[in-house]
């Protein structure tokens, strides 16, 4: 089991979600068993291994759907894989589908995190965004005050740029920069949980998926750690990347 540049959540319980919009509640105690997740978010680098190993063309790492999506792109790389404000090396990856993203961790033996363990390593249980409870400013995090970004021609930063808003689990670069794909297909908010153990809402893998985290496009609002969204599984824009978990649970088949 390669864990390196991961961090360990050892098993908890935390109030997941918030009272400030109905899509992030009710807030109820919920149970997750210890996994490992991803130190930074997927970066260039490491996506090159995956396109350098024919991740493309290897049918093991695909589901159905997601094989008959990247077979009718006739892609063999990420949409802004050469464009320079998106490309270097230690910029996270974007461009990316949810299909993509799903075939990458199974690459290296891992899975995407369901919103639960996205949110519990981004907040710790506690804090309000991964750093705390301290308003963002631009030491913290990539994004757009008013979702109006200063710069039209924008550009993703380095995942180790803001060293000040690592979470209290250890996780870089967890809100503004880019969002982050998950599990999760969206749900209208958290009422379908009965069980509050390692929950997951998975309907369908052609039907939006939730993304966490905000990106360089979202306001202050969109960097909170129980803040969602979601996106269609098709998506390859540059507001969504990848971060990985080491669990065996929940990865479709």
């Amino acid at each position: 089991m390669n864990t390196i540049d991961m961090v360990y959540i050892a098993p908890a319980i935390f109030c997941r979600g918030s009272s400030i919009y109905t899509n992030e509640g009710p807030i109820k105690k919920i149970a997750l068993s210890g996994f490992w997740i991803d130190r930074f978010p997927v970066t260039n680098e490491r996506y090159t291994k995956f396109i350098l190993a024919d991740g493309y063309s290897r049918r093991e790492f695909w589901t159905d759907q997601g094989w008959d999506f990247v077979t009718s792109l006739d892609e063999q790389k990420p949409l802004y894989w050469n464009d320079f404000n998106w490309n270097q090396p230690k910029q996270p990856v974007t461009g990316v589908s949810w299909w993509e993203a799903i075939a990458f961790s199974k690459f290296e033996g891992k899975s995407l995190p369901t919103e639960a363990q996205w949110e519990y390593a981004a907040c710790g249980g506690i804090d309000l965004y991964p750093w705390g409870n301290e308003r963002p400013t631009e030491s913290l995090a990539n994004f757009a005050p008013g979702c109006e970004p200063a710069e039209l021609n924008r550009r993703s930063t380095s995942v180790d740029a803001h060293p000040l808003a690592v979470s209290r689990n250890g996780c870089h670069d967890m809100a503004g920069n880019l969002n982050e794909w998950c599990l999760d297909n969206i749900s209208p908010d958290y009422r379908w949980d009965e069980f509050k153990i390692d929950p997951i809402y998975a309907t369908a893998e052609n039907l939006p998926h939730v993304v966490r985290g905000g990106s360089g496009l979202h306001d202050e609002d969109c960097l909170r750690c129980a803040s969602r969204d979601y996106y269609s599984p098709e998506l390859r824009d540059n507001i969504v990347g990848i971060r990985c978990v080491l669990n065996e649970q929940f990865i479709y088949e």
